[in-house]
């Protein structure tokens, strides 16, 4: 039997923006938004990612915000409407920058996770829910010329 609870969401008050909550921010009790930076609820001592961190993480929450809406509205049937996308980027403990040096390149980890639910309730064929997800991880040596935006595409 499949079960999983799809209901991670939280909106930001501060921009009226949902995000999705997940191990990657938070703390505690509490998670923070990468659409105004702060924690839901408050929490003092709180962990952020460095400026220059930061400031690519806005700009990957921009690009994926519009790939995501233009994903569902090419969607020639329109099986779903809506979504919530979230980035949220962390330096490495044991690295500089966010990304190990090896050579002359960073070593980049990234995880991906999509998650779907589909509700209908429909006459003809009932009231049904279902909902799953996709996690997929990859660790490379990619250069960085061109910023790590495009190495995310891959």
């Amino acid at each position: 039997m499949f079960s999983l609870k799809i209901e991670v969401v939280l909106c930001d008050v501060d921009c009226g923006k949902e995000f999705i909550l997940c191990e990657y921010n938070r703390d505690a009790d509490s998670y923070r938004s990468p659409w105004s930076n702060k924690y839901h609820p408050p929490l003092e001592d709180a962990p952020y990612p460095s400026s220059e961190l930061r400031k690519l993480e806005i700009e990957a929450n921009e690009v994926f915000a519009i790939y995501r809406d233009h994903l569902i509205n090419l969607s020639a049937g329109r099986y779903y409407e809506g979504g919530i996308s979230s980035v949220y980027l962390w330096e490495d403990d044991d690295s500089e920058g966010g990304a190990r040096r090896r050579r002359n390149s960073p070593l980049l980890f990234l995880t991906s996770t999509v998650m779907l639910s589909l509700t209908t309730n429909d006459e003809s064929s009932g009231t049904f829910s279902l909902s799953g997800s996709i996690r997929r991880q990859m660790n490379m040596d990619l250069a960085i010329a061109d910023g790590h935006l495009c190495n995310m595409e891959g």
